[in-house]
């Protein structure tokens, strides 16, 4: 009763124009004294102000943070916040500042840090999912290992990088004049270790052994112990049978370079 007593005093206080007038019936008390009780309990009081730190800051803060992290991803990157637990109330704070987590990765599904940097002192986790959509090689028909690829076996498809494997190409250029180093079945995102640039030298080849110094150049015949491409590392046995290490070029030519003494 006093609890009754104390809400319909307070809502009396709230609500004036809603008082009745007590008459000496004891029906009409009862319903002079539930009635301001339920008037009270269906009309909703105004909200207490909250003091803790309102979301969309926070989602703002990490949102800018996402969207810095992943300007160099091709493609639209689209970024999905989500609400931080509510139970968490949080001091106001005039100094956010978002940050990755220890092991954490700009990928998927992660989680951003916020912390407060001034005196407010708290920390808060929001979990974060983005998606990555690019235009992705494919091949546009079954190739196969060994195969160098050319523009018609490939087409350029809409697709979200997070859900395909890693390492897919996304430049139809890198993919082009390429070697297969594996069966590519139809439809299939082509990815970076599925391709090796073309040899230009092979193995057994009669190749220029060509030792280039300060001032001076001296070439060689030797003959190579594997296929190499341009630029890589290719082993050389030279006429008198020692091995030498050198860069595979166009043309059968082995580049060795003499550093200054």
């Amino acid at each position: 009763m006093r609890n009754a007593a104390a809400k319909i005093a307070a809502c009396g206080k709230k609500y004036p124009h809603r008082s009745l007038t007590l008459v000496p019936s004891l029906n009409m008390m009862k319903i002079n004294f539930l009635l301001p009780v339920l008037i009270c309990t269906l009309m909703p009081l105004p909200a207490i102000a909250d003091e803790a730190v309102p979301a969309t800051p926070l989602l703002n803060v990490v949102n800018d943070f996402v969207r810095h992290e992943t300007r160099q991803l091709p493609g639209k990157v689209i970024i999905r916040v989500n609400r931080p637990d509510s139970r968490q109330a949080l001091h106001p704070c005039q100094q956010p500042e978002a940050f990755l987590p220890v092991g954490g990765r700009v990928w998927g599904k992660f989680s951003v840090g916020v912390r407060c940097q001034d005196t407010a002192s708290w920390t808060v986790y929001i979990p974060v999912e983005i998606e990555v959509i690019a235009r992705v090689v494919h091949a546009a028909q079954p190739v196969s290992m060994g195969k160098t690829i050319d523009s018609q076996d490939i087409v350029s498809k809409e697709a979200d990088l997070v859900r395909i494997p890693g390492g897919a190409i996304t430049d139809p250029d890198e993919v082009i004049g390429k070697v297969a180093t594996t069966f590519l079945a139809s439809g299939q995102p082509i990815r970076t270790h599925q391709l090796r640039a073309p040899h230009v030298i092979s193995r057994g080849q009669k190749v220029q052994l060509t030792v280039i110094g300060t001032g001076f150049a001296v070439s060689t015949e030797g003959e190579t112990l594997a296929a190499a491409a341009e630029g890589e590392v290719v082993q050389v046995r030279n006429h008198t049978g020692r091995i030498i290490r050198g860069i595979a070029r166009q043309g059968g030519v082995v580049e060795i370079r003499q550093s200054p003494q």
